[in-house]
């Protein structure tokens, strides 16, 4: 028997990441034209691979972006989007009094916001990368490993520690948490066995949360 598959993947773009606009988790942030558009490809991407109504559990970050994505992806799939597992583990990281504001007007007072690896630097009030890391092995312990194909939508930096902590990605030396690298926007990770590839989209993109 096959073990566990996960296609994880972020939220299609959002008018705050179009507007270089730091994301809440508490506020909608709608998807723009290229949103709509890279859900459907994701959708579509796992249509072809998985068929039409394929048995999947659909997992889902419980903020107004991630739900619209979901909702795109499941009408491709042919899957109820009512019987999604909605959560706050799988939030984005928290920016705490940043959000809202534009990555220049933060950047202007503070420094650079976005830094290495395209992670973006915690705010002084928000989640570091070992709080996500802690609720994210939080939710892949109440999941489990069933040998059924899960669905997640969730988002850019979040997506990279639950990735992290399923692939066996190292501890990252100065922000404590395993990071994997960062995937464009519209992508799709694949974690099977422990083992991660790319299944839809290209590394090494821009973050915006």
């Amino acid at each position: 028997m096959r073990s566990s598959r996960f296609f994880i993947m972020r939220h299609g773009e959002t008018v705050y990441n179009a507007a270089r606009r730091l994301q809440a988790n508490d506020i909608h942030t709608p998807l723009t034209r290229l949103g709509f558009e890279q859900a459907a490809a994701m959708g579509a991407a796992l249509r072809s691979a998985l068929g039409e109504q394929p048995d999947v559990t659909l997992h889902i970050s419980e903020t107004g972006r991630a739900l619209q994505t979901a909702a795109l992806i499941a009408q491709e799939l042919g899957i109820d989007w009512f019987a999604a597992l909605r959560t706050h583990d799988l939030k984005e990281i928290d920016m705490g009094s940043w959000c809202g504001r534009t990555y220049d007007e933060v950047e202007a007072e503070q420094g650079p916001i976005v830094i290495a690896d395209h992670l973006l630097r915690p705010a002084p009030d928000g989640e570091d990368y070992p709080m996500i890391a802690a609720r994210l092995t939080r939710w892949i312990e109440r999941v489990g490993h069933d040998n059924r194909d899960h669905v997640v939508v969730m988002h850019g930096i979040s997506s990279r520690v639950l990735r992290g902590l399923m692939s066996g990605y190292p501890i990252h030396p100065e922000h404590g948490a395993p990071i994997a690298p960062s995937l464009v926007q519209g992508s799709i990770a694949l974690i099977e066995g422990g083992a991660e590839r790319v299944f839809l989209g290209a590394s090494r993109g821009t973050e915006h949360a």
